[in-house]
């Protein structure tokens, strides 16, 4: 599907930044924007009501500005409201929280299209989700998607937790396996290793070990 016209509601201005010089970048040039859910959720209306709607709202969840009085308090609510009226506009959301609940909820309650974290590799992570929903595909980052997987997370034993540590601490693989041999511990050939290594992307959908890495703390198991 063609996406010409792309609303970004955020409330810190590097990130809008951020997120505007990423979407310029991939050649869209009609892009509104809001620090605010309330004015946010005024221009979507406007659009739609004087016949140029917008066709994909990225929008934050939190909202931390100085307006007192809100009726909208958050991007959840955001998205809420405007499906009621335009229920056919695409929806990503780019935020830090990785709750389960949370995520699932704007899937199946609000019927978002994406789901993508800020942090390391976001904006990138962004650009796929814009480019999987041009394909008709709902997007998750590997962050989220293995999030909604816990079973991922419940199925690491103490031997996949350790690989993780050391990788987080930034030995290689012949250095972990050196490092398995002095502790007795097995599997510990470099095969071996890289083999379970490999299994471990697999599990959180990362690209690489840094990307791994970075997934497995941001979920809080090293």
């Amino acid at each position: 599907m063609q996406l010409d016209r792309i609303f970004v509601s955020e409330d810190i201005d590097s990130n809008n930044l951020g997120v505007t010089t990423t979407l310029q970048n991939m050649g869209y040039a009609q892009i509104g924007h809001s620090q605010y859910c309330d004015d946010a959720l005024l221009k979507l209306k406007k659009a739609l009501n004087d016949g140029t709607p917008y066709d994909l709202l990225i929008t934050d969840l939190s909202f931390e500005n100085p307006r007192a009085k809100k009726n909208i308090q958050n991007g959840q609510e955001l998205v809420t409201a405007i499906k009621a009226i335009q229920p056919t506009l695409k929806v990503v959301v780019f935020s830090v929280e990785d709750d389960h609940h949370t995520i699932t909820t704007l899937f199946s309650d609000q019927q978002i299209d994406a789901y993508v974290c800020k942090g390391l590799n976001g904006l990138s992570e962004l650009q796929k989700s814009i480019k999987a929903i041009t394909n008709h595909e709902q997007y998750t980052c590997p962050i989220a998607t293995a999030v909604l997987q816990q079973k991922n997370v419940l199925a690491l034993d103490g031997y996949e937790q350790q690989l993780l540590a050391y990788l987080a601490k930034g030995y290689t693989q012949h250095e972990i396996s050196a490092l398995l041999k002095e502790q007795d511990i097995s599997p510990n050939s470099v095969r071996s290793i890289e083999a379970n290594i490999s299994k471990l992307k697999d599990y959180f959908n990362a690209t690489n070990t840094t990307h791994l890495v970075y997934v497995a703390s941001s979920l809080g198991l090293i």
